[in-house]
């Protein structure tokens, strides 16, 4: 018998396909894993996770520096 967190899983990993790669676009200013403040760049999409039943991006930017977003943060171009 398949878990619902077993489908809620492979449903995130369906989405995460789709959204990895993909550029988006911050809708407000951020800060890297560096201390960075970020606004006016277009990060790549690494993944999509799930913590504590939040959903989040794992972002890098062009210089190679990530952070993790809410989805509320960005826009996926």
């Amino acid at each position: 018998m398949v878990s619902q967190i077993d489908e809620r899983r492979r449903a995130l990993d369906a989405q995460t396909e789709q959204l990895a790669g993909r550029r988006c676009r911050l809708l407000k200013p951020v800060r890297d894993h560096e201390g960075r403040s970020r606004f006016s760049e277009e990060p790549r999409i690494v993944r999509e996770i799930e913590n504590l039943g939040r959903r989040m991006y794992l972002v890098q930017f062009s210089d190679g520096a990530t952070t993790f977003l809410f989805p509320d943060e960005v826009v996926v171009a």
